[in-house]
């Protein structure tokens, strides 16, 4: 009887120690850790040491005294260069010649005759002005002397050695056939070098010789 009694004690323990073994909370298995990802982009907002290999970016510091210091000079230095001036710009009206009074005088013409004169440079508004009358000569002995038609022209330098050599060419400018004519002509303005002129004075065709009184002048304004 005893025995079964302690048999019966030991089940009982071994049944009781059973169920605590088996009623023991697991242990929940350890989970990875998540990282969160940074507000901060990668290699923003981080102070990297300078190194020689890497010195890091080179600040230029621009002294207020240095720039409250700078001379007039140094401004002009700065200045935009102006640009090359043309030859026109160079005309200085302030000082003129004196008008040149180059053909004032009565002379023959049987053929051709020629006046010249020459436009200094820079002048803007070089001026010939004159006047001629011309008769012929077999009638100077006379009380009415016959009126004889002739030609003006103003030539260049160029027109004129066309002239003289029979090659055809214009005219600077040009009187029609006439025995009295008043003239008062704008030349072209000279600009870096002086310009030359030839007054000439023609023949109409006409067997005998004519008597020319002229009286021209070129000013300078």
């Amino acid at each position: 009887m005893r025995q079964i009694y302690l048999l019966f004690i030991f089940g009982l323990i071994t049944i009781i120690s059973a169920g605590v073994f088996l009623s023991k909370p697991s242990v929940p298995a350890k989970l990875p850790a998540v990282v969160l990802p940074s507000a901060t982009p990668p290699g923003e907002g981080q102070i990297k040491a300078a190194t020689p290999e890497d010195p890091g970016p080179i600040a230029t510091v621009v002294s207020p005294l240095k720039t409250l210091s700078r001379t007039p000079a140094d401004t002009q230095a700065e200045a935009p260069a102006p640009q090359g001036a043309s030859a026109a710009d160079h005309v200085d009206a302030t000082r003129l010649p004196a008008p040149n009074h180059f053909l004032h005088k009565q002379f023959t013409l049987t053929d051709r005759s020629d006046f010249a004169f020459s436009v200094p440079p820079h002048i803007v508004n070089p001026i010939l002005r004159g006047n001629f009358h011309a008769f012929a000569k077999d009638s100077l002995d006379s009380t009415n002397r016959k009126p004889a038609n002739i030609d003006l022209a103003l030539m260049n330098e160029r027109e004129f050695e066309d002239f003289v050599h029979r090659r055809s060419g214009d005219a600077t400018y040009e009187v029609d056939s006439s025995s009295s004519q008043a003239v008062n002509y704008a030349i072209p303005p000279t600009h870096d070098r002086l310009e030359s002129y030839h007054l000439v004075f023609q023949g109409s065709g006409r067997s005998s010789a004519t008597v020319v009184d002229a009286d021209f002048t070129v000013s300078f304004e």
